[in-house]
């Protein structure tokens, strides 16, 4: 379990987290202001859409405006790089420096780093982000298919090893064994470790997985506020109520 501000990561019950996609300030805090009064209970701001995300300056700037607007809510920081679904390309040197910046700031609960980034950053470098309390989601994407389970718990073995609060795994399944495979990951990766996870398969096929978090121990699953940033995400004013029809309470009563 992650305790996270007033929120309990501990996968019995699934927190649902919306992304902010604006692409300039003043959308980014429209989408800020409707965030704060859903369902969702962790907000995520999806810098790679924002078109000054190669200035530090600016993102802080607008991390204080969302800071303030989120009086109740986690905090979640995302720069998605376009080898995993993200908007624009970044060297391995802008990447690091806006998430040293970032986590620096002291503007954000939480911060998602690419699994293969942190492999080539190094420990060094989540050791610093990790100095500043800020919990950490080390994530993996694959938006072409659902690898191998060994492939998988190596990734959550190596999430774990680093220091990670919580990995992330979203993988394009082709079938629906695809689908069963990664709703059947957490237990299998309990045998290794004790890592808090969230995974979702990708896509119409992998929608099942996003609101069946309470049956597979997922801590979190991603809901569309405005716009989705990932195929398959749920509109959030329907997640809550989805979560609440397949939760492992309403199945045994």
């Amino acid at each position: 379990m992650v305790q996270v501000k007033s929120i309990e990561l501990d996968g019995k019950h699934p927190r649902i987290c919306v992304p902010l996609t604006g692409t300039t300030n003043e959308e980014i805090i429209k989408q800020a202001l409707a965030a704060e009064t859903s369902d969702a209970e962790i907000i995520e701001w999806r810098a790679d859409y924002y078109k000054k995300v190669d200035s530090l300056s600016d993102v802080l700037d607008v991390l204080s405006h969302v800071r303030t607007t989120l009086k109740s809510k986690v905090f979640l920081f995302t720069f998605r790089t376009i080898e995993e679904g993200g908007q624009i390309p970044f060297t391995l040197t802008q990447y690091k420096h806006l998430c040293l910046g970032v986590a620096e700031s002291g503007l954000i609960d939480m911060i998602d780093v690419e699994l293969e980034k942190a492999e080539f950053l190094g420990r060094n470098f989540i050791q610093k982000i990790k100095e500043h309390q800020v919990k950490l989601v080390l994530s993996s994407h694959d938006f072409d298919k659902t690898p191998e389970d060994a492939v998988l718990i190596l990734k959550i073995g190596i999430m774990n090893q680093f220091g990670a609060d919580i990995g992330k795994l979203a993988m394009m399944p082709h079938n629906v064994q695809d689908v069963l495979r990664l709703m059947g990951i957490i237990n299998k990766a309990r045998g290794f470790n004790q890592l808090p996870l969230a995974v979702m398969s990708m896509g119409n096929l992998g929608k099942i997985s996003r609101v069946s978090g309470s049956l597979i121990d997922s801590v979190m699953t991603f809901a569309a506020l405005d716009q989705a940033s990932a195929p398959g995400q749920i509109p959030v004013e329907r997640m809550k109520d989805y979560l609440a029809e397949f939760s492992i309470e309403t199945m045994k009563n």
